[in-house]
């Protein structure tokens, strides 16, 4: 279990100190008196419109909020089987004699005898006091947060930073096992022979173009939707959850109908009919494991919201081991159990299904019930928002990881040498790319958090720490790459051919690992703000006006540098994207991002309903 050291309980002393007195002199009032009485009228007035707004079953009522010393203290939730101690974030208040600092520490809840909530494991976040235990289930908000003017300074930057960080590690942790899912199926498969190498190799082309690259997609709608509810009605986190696996069930009905018939459709696009047939059936029994896949990419997000980041690493910490044992025993293993080739798929298909399960099970035992909602018919109506932005997402992830397949397949072109160092180039930007993609990740729930608890300025902080963050992480990837560009190569092939090659081509990749970085961090701003159709245009334009134009002609015709012409392609097009979508960062309206999101989470239909009330 971890714990901020630093600061001891005894600091709500001052609080305790001025209940004993009033109990000593009978005074039944709660509320001290307040030098600044006058300066708080219109943050009273603020507190006391969230109290009346909450006042339903299951929501904060006006009796169940008490104030004391202007911080607020101990709310339940009514109609609820569980109460929470709900402190303050970090905010900073200004009043007319100047600027004041208000300590809110933030939500953390407690099993009903004064002591925080066991069963879940522990992970510091950096926006609690520092003898508090932070748990899974400690939320990155309070949902209920107020509006408050807030004030940018170097101390709000470092705290962002802190945060950042920490949501970043375990986000990479998940990547990476679920990286290694298609790695261990690769080597697993490639000491069978070249057809079987083969034929996987296209099938997870396929599997990715047809379907992983359109789940990853949709569900980047939730990158968006999920952090931005969670602060604001935390109820509806799980509705954008269960809509949008929704989406993806229906979605599944053609992707499943093309993975059973791919053998056909590759045998029309002239592959070798061997390659064909073994692709074919590999694909067949991966589109098993689809339906656990998608709901595994719903409940990571959901619970990533809420601040459980770790949530996804145990799943795969459970589900990858499981992989490399079933490719064993099921490729390589005793004569009995041993299945050969087919014994690949079925060993993903059976991971992807426990991931599914784990998560679930994590969810149902672990995870706090703020954030879920129930099931109800609610769930396939007003399907629009998730279509919308998972469209844009799908555009923006899909387009990406299309353009890398016809990269991929235009080095085919070249001859072996360079499809084989185009395979370790890939790997490798495929690598380094795992902690600015987590960057982005962690941008996006932060941001949309931040957004959704409608603090416009600290959410303008994360923003521009997140692009510092995203400039060293990448600027460190391209030095290494540079500095062992002669040695990199070998790691991969004994070719000296192939190694000569790779050493040519690392110096582009080193300048694509700055651009790639940067467009990664800011596409999961663009997420978390609720921008993803503008993101979706600019990696549209980069890559299929920009990208892949020049690369092919750069590589085919004209100078004909070939793996290096491809490269200097996709170069061109991260460093358009970078210096678009930075652009869009530096300059957005975070105050209009705030209120788009109250708008988007109902806030206008409960303004409404306030003043019918009146």
């Amino acid at each position: 279990m971890f714990s901020y050291p630093g600061s001891s309980p005894a600091s709500y002393s001052g609080d305790v100190s001025f209940l004993q007195r009033a109990a000593a002199r009978g005074d039944s009032s709660l509320h001290p008196p307040s030098a600044a009485s006058d300066q708080d009228d219109d943050s009273e007035h603020d507190r006391g419109r969230v109290r009346k707004r909450r006042g339903s079953s299951g929501r904060l009522s006006r009796s169940s909020l008490y104030s004391v010393g202007g911080t607020r203290l101990s709310p339940t939730r009514e109609g609820s089987d569980d109460s929470r101690t709900w402190g303050d974030e970090d905010e900073t208040a200004v009043s007319d004699g100047g600027e004041r600092s208000v300590s809110r520490r933030g939500e953390e809840r407690f099993n009903g005898h004064g002591e925080p909530s066991k069963g879940a494991p522990t992970m510091p976040l950096p926006n609690f006091p520092s003898t508090h235990v932070v748990t899974e289930s400690t939320p990155l908000l309070p949902s209920s947060a107020a509006p408050v003017q807030e004030v940018e300074d170097q101390g709000s930057y470092a705290h962002e930073i802190k945060v950042l960080v920490g949501y970043t590690i375990p986000i990479a942790g998940t990547h990476g096992l679920e990286y290694s899912l298609l790695v261990v199926t690769v080597v697993s498969l490639g000491h069978l022979g070249t057809v079987e190498l083969a034929a996987a190799s296209i099938a997870n082309m396929t599997a990715n173009v047809v379907a992983l690259s359109v789940i990853q997609g949709f569900c980047t709608a939730l990158d968006t939707l999920c952090p931005q509810a969670y602060t604001s009605r935390p109820k509806d986190t799980s509705l954008y959850a269960l809509r949008t696996l929704v989406l993806l069930f229906i979605v599944l009905i053609p992707q499943t109908i093309i993975f059973w018939n791919s053998e056909w459709i590759l045998l029309m696009l002239r592959q070798d009919p061997g390659v064909a047939k073994h692709a074919g059936l590999y694909l067949k029994v991966l589109s098993f494991g689809l339906p656990g896949y998608s709901v595994f990419e719903c409940t990571r997000r959901w619970l990533q919201a809420q601040g459980l980041m770790l949530a996804p690493v145990i799943t795969l910490a459970v589900a990858a081991p499981l992989n490399v044992l079933l490719n064993y025993l099921l490729v390589w293993g005793p004569e009995p159990i041993r299945l050969g080739f087919i014994g690949a798929p079925i060993a993903t298909a059976i991971s992807m299904t426990t991931m599914a399960v784990t998560s679930v099970t994590y969810a149902w035992f672990t995870a706090p019930r703020d954030a879920w909602g129930g099931l109800s018919m609610d769930v396939f109506n007003d399907l629009s928002l998730n279509i919308k932005l998972g469209l844009a997402g799908t555009a923006m992830v899909a387009s990406e990881w299309w353009c890398w397949e016809i990269v991929g397949l235009a080095s085919s072109f070249l001859g072996p040498t360079a499809l084989a160092a185009q395979s370790v180039l890939l790997t490798s930007a495929s690598l380094t790319y795992q902690v600015p993609y987590s960057l982005a990740v962690a941008a996006a729930v932060r941001a949309g958090n931040l957004l959704g608890a409608q603090r416009p300025k600290t959410a303008r902080v994360t923003s521009r720490a997140t692009l510092a963050l995203a400039i060293c992480v990448a600027g460190f990837n391209s030095i290494m790459l540079v500095l062992f560009r002669h040695k990199w190569g070998g790691l991969f092939s004994s070719e000296d051919d192939v190694i000569a090659l790779v050493a040519t081509v690392l110096p582009l990749v080193a300048t694509f690992q700055l651009t790639d970085g940067l467009s990664g961090a800011t596409g999961g701003l663009l997420r978390g703000a609720g921008k993803a159709p503008l993101g979706a245009l600019i990696n549209l334009t980069s890559y299929y006006v920009i990208g892949l134009p020049v690369g092919l002609c750069l590589a085919f015709l004209g100078p004909k540098l070939g793996l290096r012409g491809l490269w200097l392609g996709l170069t061109l097009s991260l460093s358009w994207t970078a210096v678009l979508t930075t652009y869009v960062i530096w300059n957005l309206d975070w105050e209009a991002g705030a209120e788009e999101a109250r708008v988007r989470m109902g806030g206008a239909k409960r303004d409404e309903e306030e003043q019918s009330e009146t």
